[in-house]
């Protein structure tokens, strides 16, 4: 849950950004047009970052309610796991890092403390790791991410797609952080993503105005797609996780399907 609500946020600060940079309605921020274009590999704090600084560029922006829930948004079971998770990362995993205590924890602060469990783990022999360390994890996250998500009903209150036939993040002109897209390659299957009917899909290869009727709010590929899996047999929604040989990686969402997906292959 975790990572699915990081990558579906990081999509939408980017989203978000890069309307409003195409639309001529911010300047375009360097640092994190340089951070778009890094794509070798890339990791969960790459997404953070994303997140973060879209939503920074773009406070007043078309997805209302998103950057004030996720910077500023606490409740107490967000303030619960998140004590309860340090906890656990200092008296486990000898944790000593930034992330001290805290009475404040928007969602924000809960997904970054996540990162540095995810590091610090990483870093611990598996030896040294108690076998229900997940199990305990698990049950300090879940409240707090339930609390948080149950808060955040503005998050379905938009029209998105996610098709999988588009270029990397790698525009025109170095402020634009995305390209036009390119249209699904089966209008049938994307369709029924969208939720359109086939009558009236839009027209992919035109950028989303915002204001056109049946047209989505914006993009979130190829930051996240729907795309076949042929090891699962299916369609699943897939995050990007880097890029090889010039042709992105994804990485499954769905929890009986969180391989590698490789385009073209």
């Amino acid at each position: 849950m975790a990572d699915g609500l990081l990558y579906y946020l990081g999509a939408l600060a980017i989203g978000q950004y890069s309307q409003a940079v195409v639309l001529e309605q911010i300047n375009a921020d360097p640092t994190l047009n340089r951070s778009l274009r890094s794509l070798r590999r890339i990791l969960p704090g790459q997404w953070l970052g994303w997140t973060a600084k879209g939503l920074e560029a773009t406070p007043d922006g078309v997805v209302k309610g998103l950057s004030e829930w996720y910077l500023q948004e606490s409740t107490p079971e967000l303030v619960t796991a998140y004590t309860d998770l340090r906890r656990i990362m200092v008296v486990d995993l000898m944790y000593t890092g930034d992330f001290g205590e805290r009475t404040f924890v928007p969602p924000r602060a809960l997904l970054e403390l996540v990162d540095q469990y995810r590091i610090r783990r990483a870093k611990v022999p598996p030896e040294a790791l108690t076998e229900d360390l997940d199990e305990r994890v698990a049950g300090a996250l879940l409240p707090g991410l339930r609390a948080a998500i149950s808060r955040a009903s503005f998050l379905g209150a938009y029209v998105l797609y996610a098709p999988a036939q588009r270029q990397l993040l790698m525009g025109v002109k170095a402020t634009t952080p995305m390209p036009p897209m390119s249209a699904p390659a089966d209008l049938l299957d994307a369709a029924s993503i969208l939720l359109y009917p086939q009558s009236s899909v839009p027209d992919f290869t035109k950028r989303p105005s915002g204001d056109e009727e049946n047209r989505p709010l914006f993009p979130l590929d190829p930051l996240i797609v729907y795309i076949e899996s042929k090891e699962c047999d299916r369609f699943v929604m897939a995050a990007l996780s880097g890029v090889e040989g010039g042709k992105p990686v994804h990485k499954g969402l769905d929890a009986e399907c969180k391989g590698e997906i490789k385009q073209g292959e």
